[in-house]
Formats: structure tokens, C-alpha cells, sequence
């Protein structure tokens, strides 16, 4: 099977209809509206990545004018048949995934003393911690060509890997991605493209390693130490690094991950443990990046979902990029993916209303404890606006502090001259930080995805109306079963004028008759 070729991305018609595989090329020069089909939200982000990683290294437009004619009328404006025959010529072989000599993502003769099932190549299948998730039973027990080859780009990219010993892929363990998102499955393919000219902006040396093989063609060496300005574009955005191979397939039948009929379905593969270090950071260009100074050099990092709060907390970081040399010594800097650079350059003031998709996984070590998958809407005109749209999340983000700071107190008591007042002993700050992202994450997502930029003020006001009365019930709810307590009277006294107080600092137009 050729993913260049054969029939295996999973979707449906936009409109109607029945959900069936369609090729690269029906999606790309034909004329139908699709959208992904596929049962965990985490399997179709990959297949996205997935596309949008091959048509970047097999299709990336020349200029803005032609990303724009690409990725702004995709619905209409489609690549033409010859185009993407030429495109695919050179690259064929190296995108079987039965390939006889390097199948796509996997390394021939794998050593390994037992098979492991397919569930393994599902991230997150498997662990205890699954619990919390939704997945149907026996996703894994028998995938087709078109599952493999998305759960093989997923593993290698974007997942914690098997464990020990093993692996991660080439931004790190469970980093996010941020897409725009489109209309439709083409054109959101098209928006995520970069074009060769912002290519020449953001990684000047790429035509130099252009037709540097992928890592399947051309193995990594075991315990090599690889210089990652040494790493070319297709096979840092094809990054595989572990030694995988499939088992050849015994069955055929219905997908059990898509539910299309195949001639054959795969149930094990072959695993081994590989080592090897990569100096430096890969160019990626679907991850935000977060820079810090540590002994006086600066380091980056790509971002990663390491709590379980809501993206809306960390838009800023998507969207807008902050230099460390403006910034004071305890901030980080922060830089949005390329893809998300590039459409503030190619559309500054014509983006109208963005979907940003925002998606991976938070873990524990090798075990997933999360799947993220959101998207955030922004409204027309965030692409110019960047500090506004940093000011409104920082905004937000002040009343959470409010709060857990007056419920640490709760919690802990206070200290007074001559004696501590008594606290509850419990972490309520917790509890209310939780219940906060909860109950404010409509509020806030409403706020960006409506605020006129030209006049930020009653959007501002409003969100302190909400936010205040969010903040105020909470508290009320975690201090009145202790209102009764003698000894903790004054604690929560103090402790809710003070809440009062922070609100009114941080509302931008404090009515007078606010308790101070």
C-alpha cells in the first residue's frame, strides 16, 4: 500500500454520505468537501499531520500569492492532476508501507523475541490510565494499511513512546500542536503549508537538505550523536525514531479503528530498544516554543500540556510571540508555530474569525494521562492585535490567582503579631483552581472569540462582571461549611474582604461602591 497512490485516508463528505477511504490525490485535486472520519479525536489529528506533512514536503506553494490562491480557495481552486503526479514521481518508494527493502516508518528485520500486539501502537490504548478515556472495544484488534500508517506517524511523533529504553520523537515527549483550521479537511490541509519563501525565512538552509532521505531509507545509527541543524525537512517532519516493524498480516476483514473492509489487517509487530542523542533543537514547525534563561544562556523547550487546565490559559503562547530581550528577567519568551506565524503574515487584517486547533497529550513518563484535542475560536482581527489578545488571557488569569491565593490563606491561616489564626487544613486552593477553569472556560473562550479589538473596553467589563461573580461563589461554596467555626471566623473574614480587594485591583473600571 502507497500512500502517495492507493485509497487509505479515512473521511466522510462533508455534507452526507457514508464514511469510505479516498487517496491523496482524489483529496487534493478533487472537487468533494471532506472531513475526517476516524473513532479517537487523537487518531484524526494525526491523520491531519500526517497529510499535511507529506503535501509540505511534496507541494509546499512558491510564494503567498500562491498559498493563498491554495489555502484561501481550496473549495475551488484545485490542484491540478499533472501537478500532482510530478509531485509524487520521485517519492513513491519511499512512502510503501510494504515496501520490500524500507517500508514507511519501520526498520527491516527487527529482532524481537515476541510480537507485540497492535494495541501497543495505539498511544494510550492500554495503560491503567485509560480509564478516563472513551474507546471502543478492540480498537486495535485488527488495523488496516491507512490505521497502521497513522498510528506509526502518531507514535513517533507525538507520544510518550513505549517506555524505558525507548525513544521519543524529535520535539520531545507529548508536545502540542496548533493548526488553523479550515473549512473544510483541504483547505485546512492547505493553511498549515508552508510556503517555500516563509521556508527561506524560518529555516534558511532547508534546500541544502532537501532531498535528505527519511530515517526509514536512511537509518539513524545507534548510539550516534545527530547535530539537529544536520536534520532535513522531510526527515524531521517523518521523524521516526524507534525501530519498529510490522508482522505480516494474517487476516482480512473490517478495520477495527476505522471500520473500512481491507484484504489485510495487521495484529503484531516487532519492537527493539535504540539509542541515540540529537545536539540541539529540530526547527519544527507545528509546535510553540517557550524560552527561559538559565545561567545566563537561553533555552527553549517546545510547549506541552503538563496540567490539566484548559488551552484558553495558554493561548498566548499560540498566538503571540514575545522576545525575551523585552521582557523582565522572571518571564519566559514565547514564539507560536511557524504555521501560525505565517498566516499573520500572509493575512493581516483579511484572517476574519480564526479556529485555532490545539491538540496532544499529557503524560506521566510513558503512561498518557490526557488526550487534548480543542479548538479556540479568535476573533477577526487577533492576527495585528497580539498584545491584545496576551493582555485578555493575562486578564483572566488574574482572577484564578485571586483566588487560590485567598484559599491558600483559608487553608493555611494567617499569622498575626501575636498569635495564628486557625485554617481549614484542607487544600482548598486546589479545588478552587479546578473549579474555576470549569466554570470560566465558556466565558473566556466567548470573550476572544467576540472582542471588537478597536474597542477592547466592554469586552474587558464584561469579563469582570463574570469573572467576579465565578470567583466570589466558589469561595462562598469551599468556606461555608466552616462559617460555624469559632476559631476559623476571622480567618474567613479576612480572607473574603481581601478577595474583594484583588478583584478590585484587577478590574480595569471598578465601580466606587465595591467593598474594599
Amino acid at each position: 500500500m502507497n500512500l502517495l497512490t492507493d485509497s487509505w485516508i479515512p473521511v466522510r463528505p462533508q455534507a452526507s454520505g457514508a464514511a469510505r477511504q479516498i487517496s491523496l490525490q482524489m483529496l487534493l485535486c478533487g472537487s468533494e468537501r471532506w472531513e475526517l472520519a476516524l473513532p479517537r479525536d487523537d487518531m484524526e489529528l494525526a491523520a491531519l499531520q500526517l497529510i499535511i506533512c507529506i503535501v509540505q514536503v511534496l507541494f509546499a506553494p512558491k510564494n503567498g500569492a500562491q498559498w493563498w490562491e491554495r489555502a484561501r480557495l481550496a473549495q475551488t481552486k484545485h490542484l491540478s492532476e499533472d501537478d500532482y503526479l510530478v509531485g509524487v514521481k520521485q517519492y513513491q518508494a519511499w512512502f510503501q508501507l510494504d515496501h520490500p527493502d524500507y517500508p514507511f516508518m519501520q526498520v527491516k528485520k527487527v529482532a524481537a523475541k515476541d510480537p507485540t500486539p497492535m494495541d501497543k501502537l495505539l498511544a494510550g490504548l492500554n495503560s491503567s490510565t485509560n480509564s478516563r478515556f472513551v474507546n471502543e472495544p478492540d480498537l486495535a484488534k485488527g488495523l488496516c494499511f491507512g490505521c497502521v500508517a497513522i498510528a506509526l506517524y502518531n507514535l513517533a511523533n507525538n507520544s510518550p513512546s513505549f517506555g524505558g529504553g525507548f525513544k521519543f520523537g524529535i520535539r520531545g515527549s507529548c508536545p502540542a500542536s496548533t493548526f488553523a483550521q479550515g473549512a473544510d479537511l483541504r483547505s485546512t490541509i492547505w493553511l498549515n503549508i508552508l510556503s517555500q519563501e516563509s521556508l527561506d525565512e524560518y529555516v534558511p538552509d532547508w534546500k541544502a537538505k532537501a532531498n535528505q532521505p527519511p530515517t526509514w531509507v536512511e537509518p539513524i545509527k545507534d548510539k550516534a550523536t545527530i547535530p539537529a541543524r544536520s536534520i532535513g525537512f522531510l526527515r524531521g517532519l517523518l521523524w521516526q525514531p524507534g525501530h519498529i516493524a510490522l508482522s505480516p498480516p494474517e487476516t482480512s476483514g473490517q478495520c477495527s479503528c476505522c471500520g473500512h473492509t481491507a484484504d489485510k489487517l495487521f495484529t503484531g509487530f516487532n519492537k527493539a530498544k535504540f539509542n541515540y542523542t540529537i545536539d540541539g533543537m529540530w526547527e519544527h514547525p507545528h509546535s510553540p516554543k517557550v524560552f527561559t534563561v538559565k545561567q545566563g544562556k537561553p533555552e527553549a523547550r517546545y510547549v506541552g500540556f503538563t496540567q490539566s487546565i484548559p488551552a484558553w490559559t495558554q493561548l498566548s503562547r499560540y498566538v503571540v510571540k514575545r522576545d525575551l530581550s523585552e521582557l523582565g528577567k522572571s518571564e519566559q519568551g514565547q514564539m507560536p508555530a511557524m504555521v501560525i506565524r505565517q498566516i499573520q503574515k500572509y493575512l493581516p487584517n483579511h484572517a476574519g474569525k480564526f479556529e485555532l486547533l490545539v491538540g496532544g497529550y499529557r503524560n506521566n513518563q510513558a503512561a498518557i494521562i490526557e488526550r487534548r484535542h480543542e479548538v479556540l475560536t479568535l476573533s477577526q482581527g487577533w492576527e495585528t492585535h497580539a498584545k491584545e489578545v496576551h493582555e485578555l488571557v493575562a486578564h483572566g488569569l488574574k482572577y484564578k490567582t485571586a483566588l487560590r491565593k485567598v484559599l491558600f490563606v483559608c487553608a493555611e491561616g494567617i499569622k498575626e503579631k501575636d498569635r495564628k489564626l486557625k485554617g481549614t487544613g484542607l487544600k482548598l486552593q486546589e479545588v478552587g483552581e479546578v473549579q474555576f477553569y470549569r466554570r470560566s472556560e465558556d466565558l473566556m473562550t466567548k470573550a476572544l472569540a467576540d472582542i471588537d479589538f478597536s474597542n477592547t473596553l466592554p469586552t474587558f467589563i464584561t469579563l469582570d462582571s463574570g469573572l467576579k461573580k465565578i470567583c466570589e461563589a466558589i469561595f462562598t461554596e469551599l468556606t461555608t461549611p466552616y462559617e460555624h467555626d469559632p476559631e476559623l471566623f476571622r480567618t474567613l473574614a479576612i480572607t473574603r474582604r481581601s478577595l474583594q480587594k484583588h478583584i478590585k485591583e484587577i478590574r480595569v473600571n471598578p465601580p466606587t461602591e465595591d467593598a474594599a
